[in-house]
């Protein structure tokens, strides 16, 4: 026979030497490819910026150019007392928007305060279309707020002014802290 006396261990030897050298070239590999992809967070949309995104999305037939956000009532029809803060917010978060021509709202209380009428009144159709008449609108922001637990629902609607039709609604809870 041929065989040197050392070659009975050389075979074993030889494996555990190979699996040594994959094993540390391998976990190089794995070190090198291991890279923590951290994901960025999505910062929560706050309620009233929902809500003007919601209500300037493009998408329906009717392209209007000028609108006013009333003042937000309560349920029965009532000055809400959250209303008007709400939505003087509202009416900031559709000019950031950049999708309508939005008029001020304290800017043109006085002149509707001269024909009668004013932002806080309620939402018949008759009343809207005066509003518009006066101020010459194409559509109108209403909403209602109710009360729940700690904060309110509020709920909009953009209104064509001449058929009273309802392009747009959606509604956000808003939290309030007391």
């Amino acid at each position: 026979m041929n065989k040197l006396p050392h070659s009975e261990w050389n075979l074993p030897f030889r494996i555990f030497i190979l699996f040594v050298f994959l094993f540390s070239v391998s976990a190089c590999y794995v070190g090198e490819e291991r890279e923590v992809v951290v994901q960025p967070k999505k910062t929560p949309v706050p309620p009233l910026e929902q809500l003007a995104i919601s209500l300037s999305e493009s998408g329906f037939y009717f392209k209007p150019q000028r609108l006013v956000v009333l003042t937000f009532l309560d349920h029965e029809g009532k000055k809400s007392p959250y209303g008007e803060i709400l939505a003087e917010k509202l009416t900031t978060e559709l000019v950031k928007k950049d999708r309508f021509q939005i008029l001020d709202r304290l800017a043109n209380q006085k002149v509707l305060k001269e024909a009668g009428l004013g932002l806080d009144t309620t939402t018949d159709t008759a009343t809207l279309r005066k509003i518009g008449d006066v101020l010459k609108l194409d559509v109108i922001i209403t909403g209602i707020v109710t009360p729940y637990q700690d904060g309110v629902f509020v709920n909009t609607r953009l209104i064509e002014i001449k058929s009273g039709l309802i392009l747009k609604a959606d509604e956000v809870y808003v939290r309030i802290d007391g």
